[in-house]
């Protein structure tokens, strides 16, 4: 009988403090709504390009500042830690993203961008149709509570404020500075990222490969030119280009097992001047996404194999096989740890129902994210999707936004509030649970 008091006092009492912890954080966060939406409206304004983010960077540096936390510099591009040492605990790295994409945007919001940067030396419209934005604004929130709740959680709090996850580069750049051995080691790291097909107040949760891995590719296919009335005197690149970008689409569909996911994808072809000459080369642009080392190492082989045949059936000799350049924009796998996804998944449930954990399936789509799971010694690592849809919006344009498209307008006013509630009580568990 005694047992049973106490495990019932004990059970009521965590129960009484979460429910605590909940009210001061939402307290909080409900005073500061207007300020934190004040600060995505001004960083949705001004987006960045990726390795360009300096007054993004010196924005979130500032206000870090002022929460008390301390600044690591030098991490690549512009990226900084914020760290929070409160104690003795364990250590959690939480990382946003800075950098906005070259898209002109077509919302109706008052706060649209109308930025212009420069991208290979050519002017282009910016916008965070990514989500950045968000990422950002929630960040500071979360920074903005925990660093006012000390009293609720013991140990250290890493911010990573990172460059160019657009291209691929900011997360390598980040764990190869020497600047990065200088910032305490995390037991977890985690982020968010937002989802243009789930309801605000949703978080959705992938077990294991999450997001693929990413390379990039180009590929010069050889030929021998001559005028369009005679091809029986020219080796034709554009029709050897025809026959590979088919029979590259053969690799996932009859190379891969049915249950291995990969996509092979020829987003540019670049070959010719007029239609009454046949050109010496062609070249294309690939990206390749996959899940595993086995995929990925068939696939570039497959490639490689199916070009140099269909050069030397052509006529074309050893010399004037295709040049296949991988480039070194290589984004690796998300892998979410099962265990530390639980225990996130477990918080919200605790804090806040149910209804706001949904299960998601991987997707083709590549986040730098990885490259912190992958390459610090398997450092528990998760990526949470928060949902940004409004339905009600929805209904009324009758179509979904997906990311990177320039009428993409999330519903920030809510879920960024909602987003900041439900990761600080996550970092919160985390601290005291560990």
């Amino acid at each position: 009988m005694r047992f049973i008091l106490l495990f019932s006092f004990s059970i009521t009492a965590f129960f009484s403090n979460a429910q605590r912890q909940s009210n001061l954080i939402d307290k909080l966060v409900n005073e500061n709504t207007t300020t934190f939406f004040d600060t995505y409206k001004q960083l949705h304004s001004t987006p960045e390009l990726s390795t360009k983010e300096i007054n993004t960077a010196a924005f979130l540096k500032n206000t870090m500042k002022n929460y008390g936390f301390e600044i690591i510099d030098s991490l690549g591009f512009h990226s900084f830690a914020a760290v929070l040492k409160n104690g003795k605990g364990p250590t959690i790295l939480y990382r946003t993203d800075m950098d906005g994409l070259p898209i002109k945007e077509e919302t109706s919001l008052s706060f649209a961008s109308k930025v212009k940067g420069k991208k290979d030396n050519v002017e282009v419209d910016v916008m965070h149709a990514c989500g950045h934005d968000i990422h950002m604004t929630s960040w500071l929130g979360i920074a903005k509570i925990l660093s006012n709740l000390k009293n609720e959680w013991k140990g250290t709090l890493v911010m990573l404020a990172q460059s160019a996850e657009e291209t691929g580069q900011g997360a390598i750049k980040v764990v190869n500075s020497a600047n990065f051995n200088t910032i305490p080691k995390a037991n977890y790291q985690l982020a968010i990222h937002d989802h243009a097909e789930l309801k605000t107040g949703e978080f959705g949760f992938c077990d294991e490969y999450a997001m693929a891995a990413v390379d990039m590719m180009n590929i010069t296919i050889y030929g021998k030119g001559g005028h369009g009335a005679a091809p029986h005197n020219t080796i034709d690149p554009i029709v050897i280009s025809a026959e590979f970008i088919n029979a590259l689409q053969t690799i996932v569909s009859r190379n891969l097992p049915p249950i291995e996911p990969a996509v092979i994808t020829v987003g540019a072809i670049n070959g010719g001047t007029v239609g009454n000459a046949i050109p010496d080369q062609v070249n294309l642009k690939l990206t390749i996404r996959s899940f595993s080392k086995t995929s990925r190492e068939l696939i570039l082989k497959r490639i490689k194999e199916i070009g140099d045949n269909l050069a030397l059936s052509a006529g074309l000799g050893n010399d004037n096989l295709p040049k296949y350049q991988l480039l070194d924009v290589n984004v690796p796998v998300v892998y979410n740890n099962i265990a530390l996804g639980n225990k996130i998944r477990s918080s919200i449930k605790n804090h806040f129902g149910d209804t706001t954990v949904v299960n998601v399936k991987p997707v083709m789509i590549g986040e730098d994210f990885g490259v912190y799971g992958q390459s610090l010694s398997n450092i528990p690592s998760y990526i949470i999707w928060a949902g940004t849809l409004n339905k009600s919006l929805q209904n009324q344009q009758n179509t979904v936004y997906s990311l990177h498209s320039s009428h993409f307008q999330p519903d920030a006013e809510v879920a960024i509030p909602q987003t900041i509630k439900v990761m600080s009580n996550c970092l919160i568990d985390l601290f005291k649970n560990n």
